[in-house]
């Protein structure tokens, strides 16, 4: 635990956090190095995984700000932790912060999954400091110096390093559990302040996603060798997205999944005619006999389907014939033998580049950088994706210092083995030395002095002396 001394005396406050005792768990952890730990509940299924000591908020969303603030000031907070800076509940928290001059810890599913979990603070994906840290220095050093090599897909092994293992079915058990009793105590909560519906409605569409599991298993069953033979290196791979994930949302200029697909197709149909009225642009290879195939996300598969769309859509832009909808292939096998890869912000894009396989960012994506992704127009990347191949050492040093800096190895929905924190992952002081800085743990090859950025040091201001009247909507729970 001497790892999180960084914590000592530290007056730490707990939002929403991911399924599972994760936030339990790290709250014993941080109380354990001598931090002082609060903890906001918003349904029963938080209540469930955080049942003692903590505040409940059931007001109304527009309430939570004052209510939050308030909080943050009676009780001199100096950090504020949580999962998602994009849900409801959270996306007043940032600017609140940064007035406030406490600092704010993010948590989301890991950029290098299984055996990562991402912490940042300020913010993750689109909202996230890393990559205007590093991305100059990055373009600048790529080719000067020697990479470090990766052992592991995911970059660079050190002693403290463990695999996860399969956490699906961790997390599937904490999900329903989770729901089912936030559903349970939908007359005593505000379940509108939760960023998905919470209905034991939502049960079938479970169901429904493992039996779809199975049905496309057999009925796609020939497609994946198609991919992996006749149409090898003759297909771009578009990977979807959850429908209602922030990334799409919040992250990228398409209000739906279905808007990039018509853009993918739209693109893909106008080089296609092109190269039919005038033939292979200078530097380009044909894709007269090129398909775009679509992915479906495997957690977006009992709720959405886009057979129809995707249909009528090849349809209106003439590519009968040009598009295939996929959803359980072996997704490694399909990067490797990809012409390109089309996608909005996706960390499958970190996957694509690991295999080699050229990759178009249609969003906002930290790893979108200059010798990683290409940077030109969709339109002309169906022609030149092969001059996009990522540079492998330049991989290889982002991948290393996104560990260094985002990531800790772990999961929030099983816990590592023979570990000492009793949330189950490897923190070794990372948390803290995000937050209030203290020194940086990333070689100097790959983290120089003029790439540091102070908004990684939390502004320590007066707020003692302010104090709102009333906290309203807020009850504590013992």
């Amino acid at each position: 635990m001497k790892n999180k001394s960084g914590f000592a005396s530290k007056r730490v406050l707990l939002l929403q956090g991911p399924v599972g005792p994760f936030f339990w768990n790290l709250a014993k952890d941080l109380r354990s190095v001598g931090a002082t730990v609060f903890k906001f509940n918003f349904n029963a299924g938080d209540w469930l995984f955080y049942p003692r000591k903590a505040h409940s908020f059931k007001g109304e969303l527009a309430q939570w700000p004052e209510v939050l603030e308030a909080f943050i000031i009676r009780h001199r907070i100096d950090a504020v932790l949580l999962f998602g800076d994009c849900r409801p509940v959270h996306a007043c928290v940032r600017s609140m912060t940064e007035r406030l001059g406490c600092a704010l810890g993010v948590f989301e599913e890991g950029y290098l999954r299984p055996d990562h979990i991402t912490f940042e603070p300020m913010g993750v994906n689109g909202h996230s400091h890393f990559e205007k840290r590093l991305a100059i220095w990055l373009k600048q050093r790529a080719h000067q110096e020697t990479a470090p090599q990766p052992s592991h897909p995911n970059g660079p092994v050190t002693e403290s390093w463990k695999k996860v293992g399969n956490s699906f079915w961790h997390s599937a058990m904490w999900g329903m559990l989770y729901f089912f009793a936030a559903w349970l105590g939908q007359w005593f909560w505000n379940n509108s302040l939760h960023h998905r519906s919470m209905t034991v409605r939502d049960a079938p569409w479970w169901w429904l996603s493992y039996l779809r599991k199975f049905w496309y298993r057999r009925t796609e069953k020939e497609i994946e060798h198609l991919l992996l033979g006749d149409l090898r290196k003759k297909f771009f791979l578009a990977p979807l997205q959850v429908y209602n994930d922030a990334q799409i949302v919040v992250h990228s200029n398409y209000d739906f999944v279905t808007d990039f697909i018509n853009h993918v197709l739209h693109s893909f149909s106008r080089a296609q005619a092109l190269e039919r009225m005038n033939g292979v642009p200078e530097g380009g290879k044909s894709i007269a006999d090129d398909v775009v195939v679509f992915k479906h996300h495997p957690m977006d598969r009992g709720h959405r389907n886009y057979a129809n769309i995707i249909s009528l859509l090849a349809r209106r832009h003439g590519l009968q014939g040009k598009v295939l909808y996929i959803h359980d292939q072996h997704l490694p096998s399909l990067l490797k033998n990809a012409k390109g890869v089309v996608l909005v912000n996706s960390t499958t894009g970190l996957s694509a580049l690991g295999h080699g396989a050229p990759v178009k960012v249609c969003g906002n994506a930290l790893y979108d950088l200059e010798g990683l992704t290409f940077q030109g127009k969709m339109r002309d990347f169906w022609f030149r994706a092969h001059q996009a191949i990522p540079d492998q050492d330049m991989l290889s040093r982002f991948r290393r210092a996104l560990i260094e800096c985002t990531q800790i190895n772990g999961s929030f929905y099983r816990r590592l083995s023979a570990v000492s924190w009793r949330c189950g992952a490897a923190l070794d002081g990372q948390m803290a030395q995000r937050l209030w800085g203290g020194g940086s743990s990333v070689d100097p090859l790959l983290w120089p002095e003029e790439a540091v950025d102070p908004v990684f040091v939390s502004r320590q201001e007066n707020q003692e002396n302010a104090m709102p009247s009333m906290l309203q909507g807020v009850a504590s729970v013992e």
